[in-house]
């Protein structure tokens, strides 16, 4: 799938780099190694061959620093060390949150920092909310969600925010521990404290962009660090209301090319019945592989994928093709 012609843009993406400054360990069901310092290497490796080439913009999919920082009170010097790579890449960066930023900071707070893209001028934010769109070129959109507006994470306890997802997860988790989704089955298995979910405004905001996108003739990737589509993840990987917004995808789907998403590090794929490619992209941090990204070229006629080490490629038909002219 290597381009053979000159795309109208290209962009990088990466997912869950989850950089710490620590010893490599396995993961919490000890079945993968995650190799916290070699995260940052790859990550250096993606953003100067990204630079090199010459890529417009870069997505990061969430998850770029670990949960581990907090226990050596490493939060602070570990996201800069990131941002500093981040920062050689000389066009824009657009970032959407995971779980793991969420354990090292409040959301008010990231709503300031450089892993906030909404405040960039060229991004789309309703005022006071954590979700942007932007256009990577005119024919294509970009959404981005913040798939823990309602959730456990990153949230003051006396939050409405907080208390609604504590309630969900109290209703429909009976173990000790809301982390462990042990006697939940199929996609129940969602019902544990690392995931979350968007709140009402936020799928009415996406609908609006959505129908705006339609009547623009402007192709759409979908953006969030959790999964939604069942077929491309862990059952325990997916969005607390993930029906919900596979709802609104699907009946926008004469515009939603694709929907992107981290978290679930074995990575995953499917294309749904309406024809959106879903891509959960591998976790960088448990990467064996030299490379542990991608970068995408949009076509006259089709968006492209091109995997690099760990990650895979995958092409797709654009929903409004793009003139020559």
């Amino acid at each position: 799938m290597n381009p053979k012609s000159d795309p109208f843009c290209s962009f990088g993406i990466i997912a869950d780099v989850q950089y710490a400054d620590v010893d490599e360990r396995y993961n919490f069901h000890k079945t993968r190694l995650r190799n916290y310092r070699k995260s940052l290497v790859l990550l250096e490796r993606a953003v100067s061959n990204w630079t090199s080439e010459g890529v417009d913009s870069v997505l990061q999919l969430g998850d770029l620093i670990d949960g581990l920082n907090t226990k050596h009170n490493a939060s602070e010097s570990a996201l800069a060390a990131v941002v500093d790579v981040l920062n050689i890449f000389p066009g824009p960066v657009y970032h959407t949150w995971g779980n793991h930023e969420l354990y090292n900071f409040k959301q008010e707070l990231l709503r300031t920092s450089e892993l906030f893209s909404g405040n960039l001028p060229q991004c789309a934010c309703p005022e006071g909310e954590t979700y942007y769109s932007f256009n990577i070129h005119r024919k294509l959109k970009v959404a981005v969600l913040n798939c823990y507006e309602i959730s456990m994470l990153g949230l003051t306890n006396d939050s409405s925010e907080y208390k609604i997802a504590e309630g969900i997860l109290s209703e429909n988790n009976p173990n000790q521990s809301w982390n462990n989704p042990d006697g939940l089955h199929g996609t129940n298995r969602r019902f544990v404290k690392l995931n979350g979910m968007v709140s009402d405004s936020q799928l009415k905001w996406l609908k609006e962009v959505l129908q705006q996108a339609v009547n623009r003739l402007e192709n759409v990737i979908v953006m969030g660090h959790v999964p939604v589509c069942e077929h491309s993840t862990g059952n325990m990987f997916l969005c607390l209301n993930h029906s919900e917004i596979m709802e609104v995808l699907t009946t926008y789907s004469s515009c939603v090319m694709c929907y992107f998403a981290g978290h679930f590090h074995e990575g995953g794929s499917c294309v749904d019945s309406s024809g959106i490619l879903h891509v959960t992209f591998p976790g960088t941090v448990e990467s064996s592989e030299p490379d542990a990204y991608a970068t995408a070229y949009l076509y006259r006629d089709r968006f492209v994928i091109h995997g690099k080490g760990s990650y895979p490629s995958f092409q797709t038909k654009l929903r409004y093709s793009i003139e020559d002219s």
